[in-house]
């Protein structure tokens, strides 16, 4: 089997944002261009829809509006996540960005629905074995959720491949990634540990980089103002900084914690090298 090494199949995502780091900016305009769009368009849609039909746009913005842009996020995500994919394994695809909406994306979509379906089983299954053992020893409810979460995270290391499987192969296979990562979980699990502390200590100092940035202009006083039609109207830039900046950020989360998984596809589907023949 070919040698895994946790710690650089989890700094593949920082790699990649140093040699690509176009990409990756373009990736974040994208999601904020994206996400600027949805908003626009469904504003258009609640001008005509209020103005030609009547409809109170306080409704239709409650009930059709805040889904969907609710899930507008995930869905750039996901095809972020399938372009870091895209560029890893199969880089002689670069198109736009190595971004598009394609079968590649609808089978990775498909995967992360059967996963969250299984993932919310088996909380379910866990919230129904503590009710059942509530009665009869109370302490041991915390025993249940801490047994469901460790299962449920070993779990996800071992169907962690299915998504590069997704776009390398253009199957789902949750067979293949229970294969290819036997024998690998604590090293799959060191390797998630790292990537997600990466990705917490960009968001940490970005954010942290914003909040010295907006004390030393409005003021620890009027700090809790900024969110509020006061700091829009007082302070504009920091206002709209603060609402862009999400979706500025985060293609590079997605980028570090979906890039290791990507790499270490590679690797562990890597050909063993064979050794040299000696003569006799």
């Amino acid at each position: 089997m070919p040698s895994f090494s946790a710690s650089d199949a989890a700094l593949e995502g920082v790699q990649l944002l140093r040699r690509h780091w176009r990409i990756a900016v373009g990736w974040a305009v994208f999601n904020l261009l994206a996400m600027g769009a949805v908003v626009i368009a469904f504003v258009i849609v609640g001008v005509v829809a209020a103005t030609l039909a009547g409809v109170d746009s306080a409704t239709l913005g409650a009930t059709v509006g805040a889904p969907v842009i609710a899930i507008t996020p995930p869905i750039v995500w996901l095809l972020t996540g399938c372009a870091v994919h895209r560029l890893i394994l199969r880089p002689e695809e670069r198109g736009f960005l190595y971004l598009r909406v394609g079968p590649d994306e609808v089978r990775s979509l498909v995967a992360l629905l059967v996963l969250s379906i299984g993932a919310a089983a088996l909380a379910l299954a866990s919230v129904a074995a503590g009710r059942a053992v509530l009665p009869v020893a109370p302490r041991a409810t915390f025993g249940v959720a801490v047994a469901a979460a460790v299962l449920a995270y070993g779990l996800s290391m071992r169907f962690g491949l299915v998504l590069p499987i997704c776009v390398a192969e253009g199957r789902i296979d949750f067979a293949r990634s229970w294969r290819l990562t036997r024998g690998q979980g604590w090293a799959l699990v060191g390797m998630s540990l790292l990537s997600i502390c990466l990705a917490l200590l960009l968001s940490v100092l970005v954010w942290g980089g914003f909040f010295v940035l907006t004390l030393a202009v409005v003021g620890f006083r009027e700090l809790g103002e900024l969110a509020g039609p006061e700091g829009f109207k007082n302070h504009t830039g920091l206002f709209l900084l603060q609402a862009i900046a999400p979706f500025l950020l985060s293609p590079f989360v997605v980028a570090i914690t979906w890039a290791p998984w990507a790499e270490a596809y590679r690797v562990l589907t890597a050909q063993p090298v064979a050794e040299p023949e000696i003569p006799a």
